[in-house]
């Protein structure tokens, strides 16, 4: 088992000022080469008035900003995303889609989209609104009933994992037979442009060489494929789960996807708690899988932070490689 002092160099702090001064990556070419119009709240209230005059007057703030979206809270009682890409609009369209059908399938709340706004002039002005959902983002909520929101999870993974995935296809949702495969060659290139001293490079290396399980050979099912704390909201009053966000990356693929996001939020013991109320028979190597693919996407993460100047997003990181290689 890789221990977690010597992945980040014995402990070595890390501070804010740090981590701004590490956001890159060294790669030529990268990903984040595009070009996208900047969307501030008053060129966004002009976009959403001119479509939906009701919003005429309202209060239009900045929320979040991720790799895909800019949302923006509306009156504080509605959300609306903008695509900062062409990719992004796909992905947009694939939520909305699916959503619709998935909705009354699963055990908890999911986003509505009441306003989906395509422009036949320009992709560009494609966005989308729904009613804000309460709760709050799990990584960051102080009331997590932890024994609560393993039973909610593992029912919803439940019916989550078991929507038919021809009618995910339908709402256009792709499918990706090896994800294992993909997120270790995700990960090699992405740990080769990683800049940043606290990370011992060479022992994740040699996890990820070594220590990868073996491939998911049953039948693939339709996954969150980004289920991190942050897109779990919770009560601030019952600490319960309150409703799911962020479906932009929903795939047809392993389960295991979706438990190595759980992994990384409490650790093994408590992915256990959730998969007692998961009922469907799992593999022998869900949990060694789970645990490979929550070390993948923790080094996106710290890569993808670093790259963005997202503090939290490296933080959230270097949490989850604390959590999947606890000794």
């Amino acid at each position: 088992m890789v221990n977690w002092n010597e992945i980040t160099q014995n402990g070595t702090q890390r501070s804010g000022t740090a981590l701004a001064v590490l956001y890159w990556l060294a790669a030529k070419g990268s990903a984040l080469s595009f070009c996208e119009e900047t969307l501030t709240a008053e060129s966004a209230r002009a976009i959403i008035t001119s479509a939906y005059p009701e919003f005429r007057g309202a209060r239009v703030e900045l929320l979040d900003e991720g790799w895909d979206f800019r949302i923006f809270e509306v009156d504080a009682n509605w959300l609306f995303r903008f695509p900062k890409r062409e990719t992004s609009v796909a992905k947009l369209n694939r939520e909305h889609k699916l959503l619709s059908g998935l909705r009354e399938w699963v055990s908890l709340p999911v986003p509505d989209y009441e306003y989906f706004h395509e422009s036949p002039e320009s992709s560009s002005r494609v966005f989308a609104g729904y009613r804000k959902m309460p709760g709050i983002p799990g990584d960051i909520s102080k009331m997590v009933d932890r024994q609560r929101v393993a039973r909610q999870l593992g029912v919803f993974l439940e019916r989550l994992h078991t929507y038919p995935v021809d009618k995910a296809r339908e709402a256009g949702v792709l499918e990706e037979r090896d994800l294992l495969a993909h997120w270790r060659d995700k990960s090699r290139e992405q740990l080769r442009r990683l800049v940043d001293p606290t990370v011992n490079r060479d022992l994740l290396h040699r996890y990820l060489e070594n220590d990868a399980p073996s491939t998911f050979a049953g039948a693939p099912s339709l996954v969150h494929n980004d289920l991190w704390a942050g897109h779990i909201l919770v009560d601030t009053r019952s600490g319960g789960v309150s409703g799911i966000i962020d479906w932009g990356d929903t795939i047809i693929g392993d389960p295991a996807i979706d438990f190595a996001c759980l992994y990384a939020w409490y650790g093994e013991s408590w992915l256990e708690d959730v998969l007692m109320h998961y009922t469907i028979e799992l593999d022998a190597e869900v949990i060694p899988r789970s645990r490979y693919l929550g070390t993948c996407l923790a080094i996106h993460n710290i890569t993808l932070g670093h790259a963005l100047g997202r503090a939290q997003w490296v933080e959230v990181g270097y949490a989850a490689l604390q959590l999947v290689h606890a000794t």
